[in-house]
C-alpha cells in the first residue's frame, strides 16, 4: 500500500511508498521512499549576505596577509583556523578577527606537514590536520600544542592512487571522517569513494561507502598500447555524495531536482523541486564535442564517437554542500571564484568534492551564486545569494564564512550573515 501525508510546513508534501506498490512510484522513487515536494520556501524572494567581518590585507603584517587559503575550520568559541598553502602555515584568529598564533610549520617531524587535505575541529577543542603528505592527521591542542598525530592510508594501494581536497570534517557524535576517492590506474573510468571513520583516540572505527547508484555518468574513453584516457560526457548530470555532519549520506541526482536523505534506520527522504532545465546552446554541445574529440584523437587517432550524445539540457544544479549544522546548500547558479580547497579548485566533504568552477567567457564579468537552502529534514527554507568572487567554505545557522578576492585578486576572509526576506 502507499498513503498521501500532508505535512504542516507549508507546501510540503509527503507519499511514502511501501515495497508492494513499487509499480506505482514516481520516476526514480525507491521502495520505502519518502518524497517531499517542497515548492513554497519558508523565506520568499533571494536572501543576500551581509558582511560583519573581514580578515587580511593587501600589504601590512606578515600574519594578515593571505596567499591560497586551503581550508577554514571553525572552533566552538567563534574563533578560526586558516590553513595557508601558499606559506604554509595554520594561522589563529580570534571571534574579532585578530591574531593569535601560528600552529606548526613544513616539514617532517611532529605537528609539522607537507601539505594540508583538510581542517577540523573536535568537540573538545583539539584541532585536526589531515596531512596527506605526511599520510597522517597532526592533532593540536586549542592552543596549538603538537598533542600527538594518526596514522592514515598513504593515498597508494594496488595500481591506484587518491585525490583529496577538504575532505575531513567532524561528526556530531566526535568521529572524524575523511573522504578518499581512488581511482584504478588500469581504469580511469573506474573510480569509488570512500568515507574512514576515526574515533576520538585515532583508531579506525570503519570505511563507509556511498549509496549504491541507481545508474552512472556516461564516459567516453580512448585506448592505444597502455595509454588509456577517459573523460566524463559534457553536460551530464553527476550524481553527488556528501556526508551530512549528522553521520549519513545525502545523494544529490541533477538530471532532475532531487536529493536524497539516507539516515539509517529510516526511510529514505527524496527532497523534489518542479524545476525546468536550461537547454544547452547547439554552439555548446558542438564545441563540447569538438574538444573531446580532440582529446581522444590525440591517444587513438582513429578515434570516433561511440557514446551518447552530448545532452540537450543542462543539469538541475551544479553541486550540493552540507553545512556545520546540517544544512542542506544546493547551488542553482555555482560559484565562478576559484574554489578554496585544492589548486585545481576541488570541493570537500561538505561540497562534494568536484574539481574546476565553471570558466567565464572572454570578458564576461564575475556574476553571484545562488544557492537552494534546506533545513537537515529536507524543509525548503529559500534561496541565498552568494556575492561574485566568493568561495563560501563554512556555514552553520545563519552565517556564512568564505574567501572574497577583491579587484587586484587579493584574498580576505569574511564572514557574512544571512538576510533573509520576509
Amino acid at each position: 500500500m502507499n498513503w498521501l501525508r500532508t505535512s504542516p510546513l507549508t507546501g510540503v508534501i509527503l507519499v511514502v511508498f511501501s515495497s508492494s506498490a513499487a509499480a506505482e512510484m514516481p520516476q526514480g522513487a525507491r521502495p520505502d521512499t519518502v518524497v517531499r515536494a517542497a515548492q513554497q520556501p519558508r523565506h520568499p524572494g533571494v536572501a543576500t549576505l551581509i558582511e560583519e567581518l573581514s580578515i587580511g590585507v593587501a600589504d601590512g603584517a606578515e600574519e594578515y596577509m593571505l596567499g591560497e587559503v586551503a581550508d577554514i575550520a571553525l572552533a566552538r568559541d567563534g574563533s578560526l583556523y586558516v590553513f595557508d598553502r601558499q606559506v604554509p602555515a595554520i594561522r589563529h584568529y580570534d571571534p574579532q578577527g585578530k591574531f593569535l598564533r601560528t600552529i606548526g610549520r613544513r616539514g617532517e617531524g611532529p605537528g609539522e606537514y607537507r601539505s594540508a587535505s583538510g581542517l577540523a575541529t573536535m568537540p573538545d577543542g583539539r584541532l585536526l590536520l589531515w596531512d596527506t603528505g605526511n599520510w597522517r592527521i597532526n592533532v593540536y591542542s586549542s592552543k596549538g600544542d603538537v598533542l600527538t598525530q594518526w596514522t592514515t592510508l598513504s593515498g597508494m594501494s594496488g595500481g591506484a592512487v587518491s585525490q583529496y581536497a577538504r575532505a575531513i570534517l567532524v561528526d556530531t557524535s566526535g568521529l572524524a571522517v575523511t573522504r578518499k576517492t581512488i581511482f584504478n590506474a588500469r581504469d580511469l573510468a573506474n573510480r569509488q569513494t570512500v568515507w574512514l571513520r576515526y574515533r576520538p583516540d585515532g583508531t579506525v572505527l570503519d570505511t563507509l561507502h556511498a549509496p549504491p547508484a541507481p545508474r552512472v555518468t556516461p564516459t567516453l574513453s580512448a585506448r592505444a598500447d597502455r595509454v588509456q584516457v577517459s573523460d566524463e560526457l559534457p553536460f551530464a548530470p553527476k550524481r553527488v555524495v556528501v556526508m551530512s555532519p549528522f553521520g549519513y549520506f545525502i545523494a544529490g541526482y541533477p538530471d532532475r531536482y532531487a536529493f536524497e536523505i539516507h539516515q539509517p534506520g529510516s526511510p529514505v527522504v527524496s527532497v523534489r523541486r518542479d524545476v525546468k532545465a536550461d537547454p544547452v546552446a547547439r554552439s555548446e554541445r558542438a564545441e563540447a564535442r569538438r574538444k573531446i574529440e580532440e582529446r581522444m584523437r590525440q591517444t587513438d587517432p582513429m578515434w570516433s564517437w561511440s557514446g551518447p550524445d552530448v545532452p540537450e539540457f543542462k543539469p538541475l544544479y551544479a553541486d550540493l554542500q552540507v553545512a556545520l549544522d546540517g544544512r542542506i546548500w544546493v547551488a542553482v547558479i555555482p560559484e565562478v571564484s576559484p574554489r578554496v580547497g585544492s589548486t585545481s579548485g576541488g570541493g570537500g566533504i561538505g561540497p562534494s568534492g568536484r574539481r574546476a568552477p565553471p570558466q567565464l567567457a572572454p570578458g564576461e564579468p564575475p556574476r553571484p551564486a545562488l544557492y537552494d537552502v534546506f533545513e537537515p529534514d529536507g524543509q525548503f527554507l529559500g534561496q541565498v545569494q552568494v556575492p561574485a568572487r566568493v568561495s563560501s567554505v563554512v556555514r552553520r545557522g545563519d552565517q556564512v564564512w568564505g574567501v572574497a578576492l577583491d579587484a587586484d585578486d587579493v584574498p580576505r576572509i569574511k564572514r557574512y550573515r544571512i538576510a533573509w526576506r520576509q
